[in-house]
């Protein structure tokens, strides 16, 4: 009787022991920065933006001059080149001139084009750091889970032994008995449900850190409860470190500039051709002078209404259409990050009510029934589900606890908060890589 008590005793015992790392286990921060540095799809972004920052150079920089040679004015009757004084060889250079500002905004709408490829950048990592974490988390929980499971399945062995050695002594009927046996029962199937669960999560780990080989994954056996912020501190870290606010903004600077560059359109580029024409000397051997040209060719806009005009509605029309989505999301962000701060404020809250009011009632009680029990003034029955309702609610208390961590990575997905050395991941452009763009930011302002 008082081995059965003392193993009653232990396990209600088991939510308040500190609980201590174990050899094997990995922190999060080390899957997540192993994620991001592994990731394929992060490195191929990475190596995108610094392809098209170096598009933003050959933008800037002028066509390549054209080389020409040719023949003028050689007679058919003949084919002779001194025949006829204007026959000449010639060789010439043309090079193309764009109308001033034009090679500075297209080389803006590179940049611009990277900033945003480095977003995209920022954002997959986020997501990959949520995704890890959320996994983590859970797998934490199902750990939690079948620990919980062994400790019940263990007490209930132990009471259907000892319920077996009265029911020989008569001092205990069968059905109690049976019912230890059925509980037995759903707690293994519980196992087998949760067992299952811990594999699918396992693998989902290891294919989000695309390892080449799959291999268990130990979460730690203690977390530690959110640090809980107001909705309107991560609003404002979100203003400058929301991924999508981010890009949207670059979506209004990059509209601008094809704007501006769209009115530029109409505006000539100038071919500048200089030839020289070298000539035989007549057929009497007297010397003929060579020539030398220089000319301009511009286009014409003879179809501007149809053409340059269109196109710059167009871009305006991109123009105002990036503007409104800008102005949209700035107004969704903070109901979006309200609503899931609330949810971690509602999850800590609850976790600690639990374990602050509800885990010590409920273990009251099952003391309380495990003094009745020595006297015989309750049964098995009574006893195991007062045990199973103070574990109950410690895994309730844990299950709250997961939730506060999932709605944490979400709000940190949504400000742009990183774990410790994630964040050098997601810059690629360095700052004077960009300081001959002017002011990109505030165009998108």
């Amino acid at each position: 009787m008082m081995k059965i008590v003392a193993i009653v005793m232990c396990i209600l015992a088991w939510g308040q022991l500190p609980a201590k790392g174990f050899a094997g286990e990995e922190s999060l921060t080390e899957l997540v920065l192993e994620a991001v540095e592994t990731n394929a799809e992060i490195r191929a972004t990475r190596e995108e933006v610094q392809g098209l920052m170096a598009s933003s150079k050959y933008a800037k920089a002028l066509p390549n001059p054209r080389l020409g040679v040719g023949l003028l004015n050689v007679p058919v009757d003949s084919f002779d080149l001194d025949q006829e004084p204007m026959t000449q060889k010639q060789i010439s250079v043309t090079q193309r001139l764009p109308w001033p500002g034009k090679r500075g905004l297209a080389a803006e709408s590179r940049i611009l084009a990277a900033r945003q490829a480095e977003v995209r950048l920022k954002a997959k990592v986020l997501a990959l750091q949520r995704e890890v974490a959320g996994s983590y988390y859970e797998l934490w929980f199902v750990a939690e889970s079948l620990r919980l499971n062994r400790e019940l399945y263990e007490l209930v062995s132990q009471l259907i032994h000892a319920s077996a050695s009265r029911y020989g002594a008569g001092r205990e009927i069968q059905e109690a008995v049976l019912s230890g046996e059925l509980e037995l029962s759903g707690l293994t199937n519980e196992r087998l449900a949760l067992e299952g669960t811990r594999r699918g999560l396992e693998i989902r780990i290891n294919r989000l850190l695309q390892r080449d080989v799959h291999g268990p994954v130990i979460p730690e056996t203690h977390l530690d409860l959110p640090h809980l912020r107001v909705a309107s501190a991560w609003v404002a870290q979100a203003e400058a470190g929301n991924p999508r606010l981010e890009l949207l903004r670059h979506d209004v600077a990059l509209s601008r500039v094809s704007l501006s560059l769209a009115e530029k359109e109409s505006m000539p580029d100038v071919d500048v051709r200089l030839a020289y024409g070298q000539r035989d000397d007549d057929p009497m051997g007297n010397s003929r002078d060579d020539f030398v040209s220089l000319s301009a060719s511009f286009p014409v806009p003879v179809w501007k209404a149809r053409r340059e005009d269109r196109l710059i509605a167009s871009k305006r029309a991109g123009e105002r259409a990036a503007l409104l989505n800008y102005q949209g999301y700035c107004l969704e962000l903070p109901h979006l990050i309200g609503g899931v701060a609330t949810e971690m404020a509602t999850a800590v809250q609850r976790h600690l009510f639990y374990n602050e009011d509800l885990v010590p009632r409920a273990r009251q009680l099952s003391d309380a029934l495990v003094s009745r029990y020595e006297v015989g003034g309750t049964s098995y029955t009574e006893l195991i589900e007062g045990a199973m309702m103070a574990m109950r609610a410690e895994l309730t208390a844990r299950r709250f606890l997961r939730d506060a961590l999932l709605a944490e990575v979400k709000l940190m997905e949504l400000a742009g908060g990183t774990f410790p050395g994630v964040a050098p991941f997601m810059r690629t452009i360095e700052p004077q890589d960009v300081k001959a763009s002017g002011s990109l930011e505030e165009r998108g302002r």
